[in-house]
């Protein structure tokens, strides 16, 4: 099978998860490289799954492997993205003090930290102080949206796959394409105000906590409409089909 310009381009986004991911945890802190980078590549994914679809319509290229390409990459670099997020930073995170220590400093630089008793997000060991004391930073999502998101597309995804085995074909939902652009919006958010601040800030951490949950809510929406619009289709699944007796 030759692959066309638009499946070339849905593809890219199985090439750009790695690399953000990758960016993200491994780029350096100082400069605020690791957000650039990550932000830059999750703003490229997202064009591609802008353009992939207008490409295909304009060159006449629509196809069925286009079809099921496209939300397979969507899946697979959304949720790579959201996973990675749930560690630190460059390896750093956000600064994270046992007790109520106003700033700590890191690359020379003064940073608020956030108390331990209030981060929402998961807290890591990240180093050691010249005194042997643990340096802890915060990832950037809190684990369970992102959980809730990771069981949506597996349900998501198993629904097909049985349906497919039928020949059925679920409509597919206005509410599915807002969930993606909900998310595709705020992972580049989340990369964008680190980036363009030049630092990490406790609201940084808010924002991310409270648009995570955004992010859920609408992909336990969007699943749960899924369903009940498609009620029809699933419920053919449940019939049971007779198989001849052939014995003599």
């Amino acid at each position: 099978m030759s692959l066309t310009l638009a499946d070339r381009v849905t593809l890219a986004r199985l090439g750009i998860a790695p690399l953000i991911v990758a960016a993200y945890i491994w780029l350096p802190m100082q400069w605020s490289l690791c957000f650039w980078v990550a932000g830059w590549l999750c703003a490229l994914a997202e064009y591609t799954d802008l353009m992939d679809g207008r490409i295909a319509r304009r060159r006449g290229e629509v196809s069925d492997f286009g079809k099921l390409a496209d939300p397979f990459c969507d899946v697979f670099y959304r949720i790579a993205v959201f996973c990675a997020f749930l560690l630190p930073a460059g390896g750093v995170g956000w600064p994270v003090a046992l007790e109520h220590d106003p700033v700590m400093h890191v690359f020379a630089a003064a940073y608020e930290t956030t108390a331990y008793a209030d981060v929402r997000q998961l807290v890591f060991v990240t180093g050691f102080d010249a005194h042997g004391q643990p340096l802890l930073g915060a990832g950037l999502v809190p684990w369970l949206p992102v959980l809730l998101m990771v069981l949506r597309e597996i349900v998501a995804g198993a629904l097909r796959a049985m349906t497919a085995t039928r020949g059925l074909v679920l409509a597919a939902r206005t509410s599915g394409k807002v969930k993606a652009w909900i998310q595709g919006f705020t992972l580049i958010t989340l990369m964008a105000f680190p980036a363009c601040w030049w630092t990490r800030w406790q609201w940084q951490l808010d924002y991310a906590f409270w648009l995570s949950w955004l992010c859920a809510v609408i992909s336990v929406g969007s699943i749960l409409e899924y369903i009940w619009v498609n009620r029809g289709l699933l419920a053919q699944l449940a019939l049971r089909t007779r198989i001849p007796d052939t014995r003599a």
